[in-house]
């Protein structure tokens, strides 16, 4: 399900969720552009697997080629403001981006600003927040690199 006001570019020969996945008869996929000026890019190959949120108040990007496991949220921002003032609007407003090749693992959660260089893996279970090099491996709360890839 695609809602929101914003523009979703979704590349070629992209796959999302899977009948033999996790949660395949209950679970839902929504892909959230929410404001007019928000983005969401897709590129090329993408296959995720079931459980999917993904929720732009600015940008997000998936390199081609990635693969999302089941239970996965993305965001760019802050749903609301962290001032008891300001909690019934919205947040920092970031943006965030997945490069190719990318390996996202179950229940794992991306935050605004976080940036997954090309060929890395996030490990199941990872709380992603911050900016991670090519070809690793991070994983934890929050996440770490655990490890190169080495080829």
């Amino acid at each position: 399900m695609v809602t929101g006001k914003g523009t979703l570019k979704v590349g070629s020969n992209c796959i999302f969720g899977f009948k033999l996945g996790g949660g395949f008869y209950g679970g839902l996929i929504e892909i959230q552009p929410r404001y007019s000026n928000s983005k969401i890019e897709i590129g090329d190959n993408v296959s995720t697997n079931n459980n999917l949120f993904i929720c732009s108040a600015n940008f997000i990007s998936i390199g081609d080629n990635t693969l999302v496991g089941c239970n996965v949220s993305i965001f760019d921002h802050e749903a609301h403001g962290i001032a008891p003032s300001q909690r019934n609007t919205i947040g920092t407003i970031g943006s965030t981006t997945i490069g190719k090749n990318v390996w996202i693992g179950n229940n794992v959660l991306i935050l605004k600003n976080s940036v997954i260089g090309e060929n890395s893996v996030v490990a199941a279970g990872a709380i992603v927040s911050g900016v991670f090099p090519a070809n690793v491996i991070i994983g934890g709360i929050p996440a770490k690199i655990l490890r190169s890839i080495d080829e």
